[in-house]
């Protein structure tokens, strides 16, 4: 077996080490695990995939407005979301994962944490990922979004919450789009920006 295949197997396969190991395994200090481990995926893609990551694909002030708005809508697809969990008697899911957010107390330092997450995810399913999944044909050679999205949903079932998998199967389908579309940054934008409100300064659950 050829080095770049063997490569391209760790890479693929380290999530489903990784996000076990963040969300269930060491889940009291889920933040410091996500943050780790998005790092070493993030950094990862940017070694081996550097060349290859579509960072900006038109305008640059568009790519940037467009990334600011999407963070936005994004942001009422989730309030929307969790009206319905509300509703169907399902929002102590929700609660769960604030509450595994809220075991850092350092208001500064998790703004910081969910900066390198938000940034480090996209660079590695949106970015490295996304470009590795066109080389498996078909329709994802064009549409490489569609692989990234379903192994991004797929791979929080392990957390056998909900929530988190349809929050999961929203982001891929929408920065999944707009990687492939529009360019990483505006991605990246979005997924920062939207965490930042969802956990910092318009959280849903008080």
């Amino acid at each position: 077996m050829s080095g770049t295949r063997i490569k391209s197997i760790v890479y693929v396969v380290l999530p489903l080490i990784l996000w076990p190991l963040s969300f269930d395994v060491f889940s009291r200090y889920f933040v410091y695990g996500m943050a780790l481990s998005t790092l070493l995926l993030g950094s990862l893609s940017l070694v081996w995939f550097r060349d290859r990551l579509r960072w900006i694909r038109i305008n640059s002030v568009i790519a940037v407005v467009l990334g600011l708005i999407m963070s936005g809508i994004l942001y009422i697809i989730f309030m929307g979301g969790y009206a319905i969990l509300r509703y169907m008697g399902l929002a102590n899911y929700v609660i769960l994962v604030y509450g595994m957010i809220r075991s850092m107390t350092d208001a500064y330092a998790l703004a910081m944490a969910l900066v390198i997450i938000g940034f480090m995810e996209e660079v590695y399913w949106r970015g490295g990922l996304q470009e590795l999944s066109r080389g498996l044909g078909g329709i994802f050679r064009n549409e490489p979004w569609l692989a990234s999205m379903i192994y991004y949903t797929l791979i929080h079932i392990s957390t056998l919450n909900p929530a988190l998998v349809a929050g999961a199967f929203v982001i891929g389908l929408i920065d999944g789009l707009l990687a492939d579309k529009v360019g990483l940054v505006t991605s990246i934008i979005t997924h920062v920006l939207w965490l930042e409100l969802m956990m910092v300064f318009l959280p849903l659950v008080p």
